[in-house]
């Protein structure tokens, strides 16, 4: 790893202090045990993601809706709430089970004609969502065996997900997952009734053919991969896209101007 006196992953800075723990997945997200060793991100930045970064982007879709969805505590132990327009959504403490709160003109439903009920809530802008990931990326990235995140291919990527340079430049990848069943992953029963296990999120590291280091990240059903080398993902949309049963779309589709 690294020595205690390298400087800050993000800000470059070795002035510290570095006191607090850093998650590279949100806490809020489901992570309770994986947690940057000492030395890595310093509490200026640590404090920066968590109120300006992760807040806004964890508080809407598809994160926020996710949370709910799926019961995921907050750091206090309270179940999540989600308020988009004239919406709100809260948790019921099961999985796949949630309470909605309508106000007319309800122009956040929508009715399809087989009866169902759809949601369109507000998005985190995408600034912030390719900031978010790659956040997440540089970070697990720095947790590798003999990575080495604080070569000068990586300054756009710090520089974009620390002070939002280029934000708007920064491409990522986004799709869904198609058959939710998937996510259970276990199922057994005892006195007390059916225990289940589902799967919240999982992430992957990988080096694409051009020499760029990608990471993708997954939660529940919604895909996403981000390049921490440059702002293009177009290698690995092409790729990805080419060799599985879903697609993947370009943040430039998915959020048009």
């Amino acid at each position: 790893m690294f020595a205690l006196k390298s400087p800050c992953l993000f800000c470059l800075s070795a002035d510290g202090p570095f006191t607090r723990d850093e998650h590279p997945i949100p806490e809020s997200l489901g992570n309770d045990d994986t947690i940057l060793p000492p030395g890595i991100v310093c509490d200026s930045c640590n404090q920066y993601f968590g109120s300006k970064l992760e807040q806004p982007v964890l508080n809407l879709a598809p994160f926020g809706v996710e949370r709910v969805v799926q019961a995921i505590r907050n750091k206090k132990g309270k179940f999540p709430r989600v308020k988009s327009r004239d919406v709100e959504l809260r948790s019921t403490g099961y999985w796949d089970r949630l309470a909605l709160a309508s106000n007319p003109p309800h122009r956040s439903l929508f009715q399809l004609p087989d009866g169902r009920t759809v949601l369109n809530p507000e998005w985190a802008h995408p600034n912030l969502l390719a900031r978010f990931l790659l956040k997440m990326g540089l970070e697990l990235f720095a947790m590798a065996e003999s990575a080495r995140p604080y070569e000068s291919q990586f300054n756009a990527a710090r520089e974009c997900a620390r002070f939002g340079t280029a934000a708007d430049h920064w491409d990522f990848a986004i799709g869904l997952y198609p058959d939710r069943d998937d996510l259970l992953t276990a199922m057994r029963v005892d006195q007390y009734g059916p225990l289940e296990t589902r799967q919240i999120y999982q992430y992957g590291l990988g080096v694409m053919a051009s020499g760029d280091v990608l990471f993708s990240f997954v939660y529940a059903t919604s895909v996403f991969a981000v390049n921490l080398s440059r702002p293009s993902a177009l290698e690995y949309i092409m790729g990805f896209n080419d060799r599985n049963s879903f697609t993947l779309d370009s943040r430039w589709n998915a959020f048009p101007k």
